[in-house]
């Protein structure tokens, strides 16, 4: 048996589905939430995790008051990095507890 197509990734599949359940505001938000590791990396995204975003803003439980503080100063360049990788600007602010 041969396909017509190579078989995609089961990721780019749920991308597309995601897109097409939820309204655009929706489905960018749930594109921001995804790339937050991408975007912080490898070493912050261990010590950080997204709860929610509502209203522009992102709400993120952070390891410890260090890593707060650290995350704050390095705040403006993670919201234009994930609105970069959205495409537009679905994250105004965001809030490391």
């Amino acid at each position: 048996m041969s396909y017509r197509n190579q078989p995609k990734p089961v990721s780019t599949v749920l991308d597309k589905v995601y897109h097409d359940l939820l309204s655009e505001q929706n489905a960018d938000e749930f594109y921001a939430l995804k790339n937050w590791s991408k975007v912080v990396g490898v070493h912050i995204a261990k010590v950080s995790e997204v709860e929610k975003l509502v209203g522009g803003t992102l709400f993120v439980k952070v390891k410890s008051a260090a890593w707060r503080n650290e995350l704050i100063f390095k705040k403006a360049g993670i919201i234009e990095q994930i609105n970069t990788k959205v495409g537009r600007e679905v994250v105004k602010e965001i809030h490391f507890k």
